[in-house]
C-alpha cells in the first residue's frame, strides 16, 4: 500500500517532476562534456609526451662527441620511458645530423630511423631560417606518433601527432657517427 501512496504523491508533486525534466535535458550535455574533457586531456598529454620525446632525443644526441650503434639502440629503447603511459614502441622517429654550409644550404651528414626511413647522406634538407648559421651543425629529430583517443568522443580512429626538434651540437661540429 505504501508504494501506491508514494507513486500518487510523486504524480501530484509538480516541483519534483520539473527537476526530473531539467535533469533529463541537462544530463546528456553534462555527460558529453565530461567524456569530451577526458579525451581532450588525454590527447593533450600524449601530444606533450611525443613533443618531449623528440626534444629529449635531440638534446641527448647534441651533447655527444660521437654517436655509436649502441647509443642509437639506447635512444630507441628510451622511447618507452619517455612516452609512458602510452606505447613508445609505436612512435616513429628519425634523428639526423645536418651540416649548414651556407645561409641557404644544409646537407645531411648522417641519419638513423626508427620506423621511419633514414635520410640519405649529402642530400639537402630544409631548416628554419633561424637555424641557418654557416659552419655549424644541427641535430634534427622528426617524430610521428599514431594516437587513438581512449573514448573517441572528440575524434575517432587514429591521428598522427607529428613533431620536429632542433638542437645545436655542443662539443663537436658535426657530431660523427661511429660503429
Amino acid at each position: 500500500m505504501s508504494l501506491v501512496r508514494t507513486l500518487r504523491r510523486f504524480a501530484v508533486d509538480e516541483k519534483s517532476g520539473l527537476a526530473a525534466l531539467e535533469f533529463a535535458i541537462i544530463a546528456p550535455m553534462m555527460i558529453l562534456l565530461v567524456f569530451g574533457s577526458v579525451d581532450l586531456i588525454d590527447t593533450l598529454g600524449a601530444n606533450k609526451r611525443a613533443q618531449n620525446a623528440a626534444s629529449s632525443i635531440a638534446d641527448v644526441v647534441a651533447r655527444d662527441d660521437a654517436v655509436s650503434n649502441a647509443e642509437i639502440d639506447g635512444l630507441w629503447a628510451a622511447l618507452d620511458v619517455l612516452m609512458y603511459p602510452d606505447q613508445g614502441a609505436s612512435m616513429q622517429m628519425r634523428v639526423t645530423s645536418v651540416q649548414i654550409d651556407t645561409a641557404t644550404s644544409a646537407r645531411v651528414v648522417w641519419s638513423e630511423g626508427h620506423g621511419m626511413t633514414a635520410r640519405v647522406a649529402n642530400t639537402t634538407v630544409d631548416l628554419p631560417a633561424q637555424m641557418m648559421t654557416p659552419g655549424t651543425s644541427v641535430i634534427m629529430t622528426e617524430s610521428t606518433y599514431p594516437y587513438t583517443a581512449p573514448l573517441g568522443f572528440l575524434h575517432t580512429g587514429s591521428r598522427n601527432l607529428e613533431h620536429e626538434s632542433y638542437r645545436r651540437s655542443r662539443l663537436v661540429d658535426p657530431i660523427p657517427r661511429v660503429p
